[in-house]
């Protein structure tokens, strides 16, 4: 069976990628309390300043964070300008996995939110399950996931990963359904449904006489 895209190719693009912000946005995501702006100082390099500061922004934003790679000219010239560098490029080769994960850390820790760990994954298998057995469509409990997730304060995982959740409780239902039928519908059943099924001669058509 063909896997589900429950949202479509440009949906997941956006999905999976920092937020594109107009100017007004920009402003308003990349004002930093004093406090973050205290944790930023402290770093070692202007790189990394310059890194925590955009993931921050972004968290602030969609309350998810996203691979260096993917962040946004205009985003890091603009935080650029704030921790005073003169190279508007991002080197990316000087901000490493292992200090991202500690900046996460920090960022998540600052917002209130926790990791979406085993125990986040059970507390929404739980509300997709009963939105599943509603008959909600993927796509609206897609994004009804993302806003339990905010609300619980828990970081946003990736599509993949929500997909895989959501995908997996619809295809238990439809084992379940099965099941129930395979249980329910019995010999005299299915010779009813039959019965209702088979095609009845139309008024005034000869039936076919017997041999």
């Amino acid at each position: 069976m063909p896997r589900m895209n429950i949202l479509n190719t440009v949906e997941r693009e956006a999905f999976d990628s920092p937020p594109m912000f107009n100017g007004v946005e920009r402003k308003h995501y990349f004002d930093f309390p004093t406090g973050l702006r205290r944790l930023a100082g402290n770093l070692r390099t202007p790189i990394h300043r310059l890194g925590f500061l955009l993931s921050a922004g972004y968290f602030k934003a969609a309350k998810r964070f996203f691979p260096p790679h993917t962040f946004h000219q205009r985003d890091i010239e603009y935080v650029s300008r704030q921790v005073e560098l003169t190279d508007l490029r991002f080197d990316f080769a000087r901000y490493s996995a292992r200090i991202r994960q500690f900046h996460e850390i920090t960022i998540r820790r600052f917002y209130g939110f926790r990791v979406f760990d085993p125990a986040a994954s059970h507390l929404l298998l739980q509300e997709i399950a009963g939105m599943v057995h509603s008959q909600v469509k993927p796509k609206v409990i897609f994004w009804r996931c993302v806003d339990i997730l905010i609300r619980e304060k828990i970081e946003v995982p990736s599509y993949t990963r929500l997909t895989k959740l959501i995908l997996g409780a619809i295809n238990r239902r439809s084992q379940e359904l099965a099941a129930i039928l395979a249980r329910t519908l019995r010999e005299d059943t299915r010779s009813v449904l039959d019965d209702l099924l088979a095609q009845e001669p139309v008024e005034g058509q000869d039936v076919p006489r017997q041999n």
